[in-house]
């Protein structure tokens, strides 16, 4: 997906609350106006879901899978998952965030459809704790 450099003004209409938490977190962070903060704002949402309706667009990021690694046999159907999809993932890493839970970082990149499937396959396995896409669209 492209973007032009072309501007384009619109109105947008927002709950007080919501606006007056958008304007305090603009300050905190130092984002000088509401429309720099609304452009990133869009970057985020579109990153945030692009991939999971796209079929062709290219993406990248990482998958957050969390597991017990007491689930007998788990770590190596998500090993074999892995080696199957070897051609999206380019890397992982293994971290011990507990004796029991483990937490794989399986980076990802490729067409969203395939990262999808990834995404699928994993779910399928239906003994982890935790599956978290973290993906955004190549420009």
């Amino acid at each position: 997906m492209k973007y032009s450099k072309k501007t384009i003004k619109t109105g947008v209409s927002f709950p007080s609350e919501l606006l007056r938490n958008f304007d305090r977190i603009l300050k905190e962070i130092s984002i000088s106006s509401r429309s720099q903060g609304l452009q990133e704002a869009i970057r985020a949402f579109i990153s945030i879901n692009t991939w999971r309706i796209s079929g062709e667009e290219s993406v990248a990021g990482a998958i957050l899978v969390h597991y017990s690694h007491d689930v007998k046999g788990l770590e190596e159907e998500l090993t074999d998952i892995q080696h199957d999809f070897i051609d999206i993932i380019p890397s992982a890493l293994h971290l011990h965030l507990t004796r029991e839970d483990c937490l794989l970082v399986i980076v990802v990149k490729g067409v969203a459809s395939r990262i999808r499937e990834l995404t699928e396959k994993i779910r399928s396995l239906g003994r982890i704790k935790q599956l978290t896409p973290i993906l955004t669209p190549i420009y």
